[in-house]
């Protein structure tokens, strides 16, 4: 491993095998940690973008708030009431 982590585009070109057989596994899962799809909302979070939600407050404003992406706030209010993991223990 060099100086620079690895790029996703560049993991993507070396291909699964290519990147087992060049690489650790340590090295591999550390820049998977650096890449990727971040971790999923907090209950705790949830629960606040509910109670704004029911306050009036916009999806933009939520999203700033939490350091979340507009869509990720989307999604989660698109998800069914009894599926919400925060309202689900209210």
């Amino acid at each position: 491993m060099g100086e620079k982590p690895m790029t996703v585009v560049e993991m993507a070109r070396m291909g699964g095998l290519a990147r087992a057989k060049a690489h650790t596994r340590g090295e591999i899962r550390a820049w998977g940690k650096l890449g990727g799809r971040p971790s999923t909302l907090t209950v705790n979070q949830g629960r606040r973008i509910a109670e704004w939600t029911r306050h009036g407050i916009g999806q933009q404003t939520i999203a700033e708030r939490l350091g979340v992406s507009v869509r990720t706030v989307g999604r989660y209010l698109k998800r069914p009431q009894g599926h919400r993991r925060s309202e689900a223990h209210l």
